[in-house]
């Protein structure tokens, strides 16, 4: 969450990026000059999102010239319009650029707001991201990824132990804690194994969300017994937000609820954030995918039967970056806040001249 390089949006930058993600600027590319992140040209749109895909973003390719490019697709989720992150670096570009444009691209997409960003993008050739390399990376997203080594053997000995208790507890009449892994495993069945955990919580976290829910506390800390498949409470201490990132371990996985308070647009609020923290790769195979198969479950529980609404859901590796600031970035998304019009942004001056935007037609044919 932290800057990796210094190079920083400049001020306009950051305010049309504000603006622009209201949804009056269909693509715009954004360079590195003088150790800056500064924009390059930009369009509005002229018809739908895949109509103007190839005529916009192609031309925008420079070769042997990194650059991102932001282009605004059709669709809406709860905080706006979504987008797509596209990160352009040319075989032929220097060295020293591909690596500046590496280390910058975090920078950028915080700067943005992640949560706009719907799919990201990475390209060396045109193929990557044109309209059909587009559609390719959407067609491999959907397909489940294959098991690693590590995790194929881990899933063997996982079948083989759930196929044991479910066994005995049906021969015991036993409700089992856990819904039925399916037995079948391969390349296509990642979704299918993993699905369906649903650890009860420990009576002690119960308690917990229902003082949470009666605002008596206003942060909880759970973590998974994995020998005994119940989801434990670890801590409920009264945590400011500064003190916040300090209540993250860093040697082992954990979930998080946390009541933001804080001022927005002059009345205090109150917002509940989801925090799954989960350290690297310093935790075993084992941990990661219990802890990732459990969340959903969790957070549908304590939404049900709770009553209990989470504003913001969040994944971290570490609580470094988890200022007052982002938190209030990440709650109130910056176009929710300004009220003032769209204003066109200045283009680069200097030899290329000042850019302009191009509009397309209206609805009638006429030109806009």
């Amino acid at each position: 969450m932290s800057h990796q390089t210094g190079i920083n949006a400049t001020s306009e930058l950051k305010e049309f990026l504000a603006q622009a993600r209201g949804g009056a600027i269909r693509i715009m590319k954004i360079v590195i000059r003088n150790e800056e992140l500064v924009l390059d040209s930009c369009r509005e749109p002229a018809q739908s999102w895949d109509k103007d895909y190839d005529q916009f973003l192609l031309p925008l390719l420079t070769p042997q010239e990194p650059c991102y490019i932001l282009y605004r697709l059709d669709s809406q989720n709860a905080q706006g319009y979504e987008w797509i992150f596209i990160a352009w670096s040319p075989d032929q570009s220097p060295v020293r650029q591909k690596m500046m444009y590496a280390a910058t691209r975090a920078t950028l997409k915080k700067e943005f707001g992640g949560g706009h960003i719907r799919d990201e993008i990475f390209g060396t050739v045109e193929e990557d991201l044109c309209f059909q390399g587009y559609l390719r990376h959407m067609s491999s997203r959907s397909s489940p990824a294959p098991l690693t080594a590590a995790e194929q053997e881990l899933q063997r000995i996982k079948v083989t132990e759930d196929k044991v208790v479910w066994d005995e507890r049906r021969r015991i009449g036993t409700p089992t804690a856990r819904a039925r892994v399916t037995m079948e495993f391969g390349i296509d069945k990642r979704a299918q194994a993993l699905q369906g955990l649903a650890f009860p919580l420990q009576e002690e976290a119960k308690r917990a969300l229902q003082q949470l829910k009666q605002k008596r506390i206003n942060y909880i800390q759970l973590r998974l017994d994995v020998e005994k498949e119940t989801i434990e409470l670890v801590h409920t201490k009264p945590t400011e937000t500064r003190e916040l990132p300090y209540r993250i371990p860093t040697d082992s996985p954990r979930y998080h609820f946390f009541v933001f308070k804080h001022s927005h647009q002059g009345q205090l609020q109150e917002a509940l954030v989801f925090i799954y923290s989960m350290p690297g790769y310093t935790c075993s195979i084992k941990e990661r995918m219990l802890y990732s198969s459990c969340k959903n479950r969790l957070l549908d529980e304590v939404e049900r039967d709770y009553q209990l609404e989470v504003t913001k859901k969040m994944e971290i590796d570490s609580g470094d970056g988890l200022t007052e600031d982002f938190l209030y970035e990440e709650v109130h998304p910056m176009e929710h806040t300004l009220k003032q019009a769209f204003a066109k942004p200045r283009g680069p001056g200097g030899k290329r001249g000042n850019k302009r935007l191009i509009k397309g037609a209206g609805e009638n044919g006429e030109e806009s």
